[in-house]
């Protein structure tokens, strides 16, 4: 592979905060990207000010655009972007200084041998404002389709350093979704390319007030969108126990989410729309959903526990 040519693409949202911290992290990186691109969300706050006043060592380009969605402007960067690869980085996260080149390294070598590589990840850190340090460690090293069946095996957005080709073959990121939608890319590129992952924590991600566990309500709708995209095109090659598990574990994730948020009338609605799709849904995941809806019933009929939404 000749052309090792590399856009990374921002999205940038109100994160004045912190956009600096990650235009800096790219500048300090041991091979620098070929060009990045922010696209700003229509953002109310001095962020885009601050990327166009930035001393960038590389080429950098802001592009504006009313407030769509991350997924529809990660996508105008990669309609924008001519460089043979991707990388992506979202504007409260920030990289490691040899992130970039691990990577490349690995995507060359590993093509040099032949494999058909469409993405190259790394590890991650979520970093929280208690001070809690979580990883991403999900590890892979050849094809991992079915994977994407269970959970989203890539470490995260800002991981990942992928095939321009890739992306503009499927459109991109889904704008109808405005969650799961990186995991629906990801599972239709692992369809056809295999995914490595480079073992080494070459990231950081700041986990603020708009991830899941703090606005599950929020996000639930686009996850229930999710899995009917995924049953629509992969239904087919799936068993009815695998269907049924791939619906389970999705609802589990936000009932738990639910529940850490103490949102107990939506944990019983969440456990009750499992208990529709199978029987099964007493003993899934070790019986964990059923015994925190025997919790939210107890609390709810006390009337205990629940936040408004």
């Amino acid at each position: 592979m000749n052309d090792c040519s590399v856009c990374v693409i921002i999205p940038l949202y109100n994160a004045v905060d912190t956009i600096g911290q990650a235009l800096d992290s790219l500048a300090a990186q041991t091979r620098r990207p070929d060009r990045v691109i922010v696209v700003d969300d229509g953002s109310t706050d001095g962020g885009p000010e601050r990327v166009e006043h930035y001393p960038a060592p590389f080429p950098l380009t802001l592009i504006r655009q009313a407030n769509q969605g991350p997924a529809a402007a990660r996508n105008r960067g990669i309609f924008q972007a001519s460089e043979r690869l991707l990388a992506f980085l979202d504007a409260d996260d920030y990289w490691l200084p040899g992130k970039l080149e691990k990577q490349l390294e690995r995507f060359t070598r590993l093509r040099a041998l032949g494999r058909r590589v469409g993405l190259v990840d790394c590890f991650g850190m979520s970093l929280f404002d208690d001070g809690r340090q979580i990883p991403f460690a999900w590890c892979k090293a050849g094809w991992h389709f079915r994977d994407f069946q269970q959970h989203n095996v890539i470490n995260g957005t800002s991981s990942v350093l992928m095939e321009r080709e890739l992306a503009t073959r499927f459109g991109g990121f889904d704008a109808r979704i405005r969650f799961a939608e990186d995991r629906w890319l990801w599972t239709q590129v692992a369809e056809r390319a295999e995914i490595h992952t480079v073992p080494e924590v070459l990231y950081h991600r700041l986990v603020g007030a708009d991830n899941i566990t703090a606005q599950p309500e929020r996000h639930y709708p686009h996850k229930l969108r999710f899995v009917e995209l995924y049953l629509e095109r992969y239904g087919a090659q799936m068993s009815p126990r695998e269907r049924t598990d791939f619906i389970l574990a999705n609802q589990t994730e936000f009932l738990e989410a639910f529940s850490r948020k103490g949102q107990q009338r939506l944990v019983i609605q969440v456990f009750e729309q499992m208990l529709r799709v199978s029987w099964r849904a007493l003993l899934f995941s070790r019986g964990k959903p059923a015994l925190r809806y025997a919790y939210a019933r107890a609390t709810h009929w006390r009337g205990a526990g629940e936040h408004p939404i």
